[in-house]
């Protein structure tokens, strides 16, 4: 087996993996939407809020070593260090960080600087921290399946209903405390599950950690900081000009269209570590199969998510109440940021994978200074049509970017093969603007037949890219 059929038996692996998490990934969003209706809008505003600082603290306490052993996890092999060269290293300095951003906001609680309710949420940033090590850990290591399961539902789940649980009983501060139990929990599984990977690795690491590591993963870590408030910057600024009731209800919509993030999110740890290990010669000859099959498998369980969110909008927005349904139109935005990054998105994943870490961190200042600048216009006059119009501008202005650069290192990844995605991108579009034009209307019945329809459609599809595929394999063993 060569290193590209090797690398494809891993991501097809990896798809696989991928897609029940997608199932599994319903569970966490549908409590939080419950959470919502339990905790009601203005309290769920606070709490998305609050919830988004710590984890923009929590990411940066890293250092972006987290995102580093993606990259230095895969060569450790290559270079003759141990397998665990790295891990314990990065968790210590993390723990270390993370701790002292602890003492720091419960010393602050004493002033009038921080709320005194944000201790509360800050008792749960070690965990959360550490586990982006350990996650990332696995997945640097080849092993995805380990973080879909803690973290897309193990910790989804177990924190909305630990939650919601304690509401009911009467538990003051439910919703830091739930928050705290599922970090914990995770936290615990996934140091368990990388100890089992690295038996040899010694608890307490010998040495620093290596200043290759520490190179490339700084400007991720600062990389990590712009992007935590990169993607919450529309969030904040609903908080600041319309109020915590407007937020918990623009966090609704975040959290629903993450549904179609969370695909694209979910093959950075699986594409990263494959590119990491191609040299110049394979990147020429191997990168675009690689990516033109990650780019095709994310936009196809995107397509299954999107049509499904487009088709019943309104019956998902219920289930947190009526006070969640305000400015829908703007759900439908947030679904075409994240169906245009899922195709032209991936190209960041590129990027790190190369090692141009320090590119993406400069990519990432200008995009957050033109989200910060649109914000501020769209917000005060949009509301939450605002936040999500500056969303697309900013990541339209990162995507034009990167693929731009990978264009002029001639490393342009798209195959024609792909326009058939580009196809379908188009229709879930324009059917969700005939929708919401009242050009046509569905009512629930033929909503549901409209619907597996579209999920045959796309399983046509989806066997007809497996056989394409398994026919220029053949055809390029022949010719080898």
């Amino acid at each position: 087996m060569n290193e590209l059929e090797a690398d494809s038996k891993f991501l097809k692996k990896s798809v696989i993996i991928n897609i029940i998490g997608t199932v599994l990934k319903v569970c966490g969003p549908l409590l939080t939407i419950v959470m919502a209706r339990v905790f009601g809008a203005g309290e769920f505003g606070v709490y998305v809020s609050t919830q988004a600082l710590i984890l923009t603290i929590s990411h940066s306490a890293t250092l972006g070593l987290d995102k580093g052993l993606y990259w230095y996890l895969p060569q450790n092999k290559l270079k003759g260090r141990p397998a665990y060269d790295g891990i314990m290293e990065s968790l210590w300095i993390t723990v270390i960080i993370s701790l002292l951003c602890t003492v720091f906001i419960f010393v602050g609680s004493l002033t009038p600087l921080i709320s005194e309710e944000l201790p509360w949420y800050a008792v749960s940033l070690v965990f959360y921290a550490g586990s982006f090590v350990l996650s990332n850990t696995s997945e640097g290591n080849r092993k995805p399946q380990n973080a879909v399961f803690i973290n897309s539902f193990f910790v989804a789940v177990l924190s909305p209903l630990s939650s919601i649980v304690m509401h009911l009983l009467g538990v003051p501060h439910a919703l830091p405390m739930g928050l705290l139990i599922g970090q914990f929990a995770g936290f615990m599984l996934h140091f368990k599950l990388v100890r089992k990977q690295f038996d040899k690795m010694p608890l307490w690491p010998i040495r620093r950690v290596s200043k290759e590591l520490l190179k490339y993963s700084l400007p991720l870590g600062f990389n990590e900081f712009v992007v935590s408030f990169l993607i919450r910057t529309g969030l904040w600024m609903v908080m600041y000009f319309h109020g915590p009731e407007m937020a918990g209800v623009y966090g609704i919509m975040v959290t629903v269209s993450n549904a179609l993030q969370t695909i694209r999110v979910g093959f950075n740890p699986i594409l990263t570590p494959v590119i990491a290990g191609m040299n110049k010669d394979r990147l020429q000859t191997d990168l675009k199969p690689v990516f033109t099959y990650c780019v095709s498998m994310i936009t196809l369980i995107q397509l299954v998510i999107g049509f499904f969110i487009v088709l019943f909008p309104a019956e998902i927005l219920s289930i947190a109440g009526s006070d969640f349904i305000v400015q829908p139109e703007a759900l439908g935005i947030l679904l075409f940021v994240h169906l245009l990054n899922g195709f032209f998105g991936l190209t960041a994943t590129i990027m790190n994978g190369i090692g141009k870490s320090l590119y993406t961190l400069k990519m990432n200042i200008l995009t957050l200074a033109v989200a910060l600048i649109s914000c501020y216009i769209l917000v005060p006059a949009y509301g939450l049509v605002g936040a999500a119009m500056s969303m697309l501008i900013h990541n339209m202005v990162g995507m034009i970017w990167n693929n731009a650069y990978l264009a002029h290192l001639k490393l342009w990844p798209y195959s024609i093969k792909l326009i058939s995605q580009i196809i379908w991108m188009l229709g879930l579009i324009g059917f969700y603007i005939l929708l919401n034009m009242g050009l046509f209307t569905l009512n629930l019945p033929q909503k549901i037949v409209a619907y597996l329809v579209i999920l045959v459609a796309l399983g046509v599809q989806f066997l007809t890219q497996k056989k394409r595929l398994e026919n220029d394999k053949n055809a390029s063993k022949r010719k080898s």
